[in-house]
């Protein structure tokens, strides 16, 4: 496995860091999963249940809630996966390679939004936090996306571990 680079230490502009370390945090999740065969991308190593490619999929679904539904206002198709917990499971109907596109897809769109919308921009519509409804800025948005990614790459780099001894950044 090839390690993944960070954004450089010297770099100081708050957007290029939140989007780097978004970009990197995605390249590392995918990176895990390279080389796991049809079977380990769908199986669980866990007492939580959680796969691999499930994984992939629960972050497609959460980049395309925060970025195109919460923030830009879109009306998305929540008729799948339909429920929180069915973003975590595959069908084994489910191409690998689909889930992977859809990921791809999501994170493409944020990158798009990214390049052209206010770090101090608001979202459309609202999420409750601390038992208020608040219109969350983009960087907070981009924040939260972030660390739901790293905390889900240390995820996907021990379910990796247990399931093959494969180890790494």
């Amino acid at each position: 496995m090839v390690e993944t680079p960070e954004p450089p230490p010297t770099l100081a502009d708050p957007r290029a860091l939140l989007v780097g370390y978004l970009d990197h945090s995605a390249a590392v999740i995918l990176r895990k999963l390279d080389g796991l065969s049809e079977r380990d991308l769908r199986r669980s190593v866990l007492p939580s249940g959680w796969t691999p490619l499930g994984m992939v999929k629960h972050l497609a679904c959460t980049e395309r809630f925060w970025i195109r539904y919460l923030f830009a206002g879109e009306d998305v198709d929540f008729s799948w996966p339909r429920t929180a917990e069915q973003e975590w499971f595959v069908a084994p109907a489910e191409p690998s390679a689909d889930i992977t596109a859809f990921f791809l897809a999501e994170h493409e769109n944020c990158a798009r939004l990214a390049a052209v919308t206010p770090l101090d921009g608001r979202a459309v519509r609202t999420t409750r936090r601390g038992g208020a409804e608040e219109h969350p800025t983009f960087a907070w948005i981009l924040c939260h996306l972030l660390q739901n990614f790293a905390r889900h790459a240390g995820h996907v780099d021990v379910g990796r571990e247990l399931i093959d001894g494969v180890t790494g950044k």
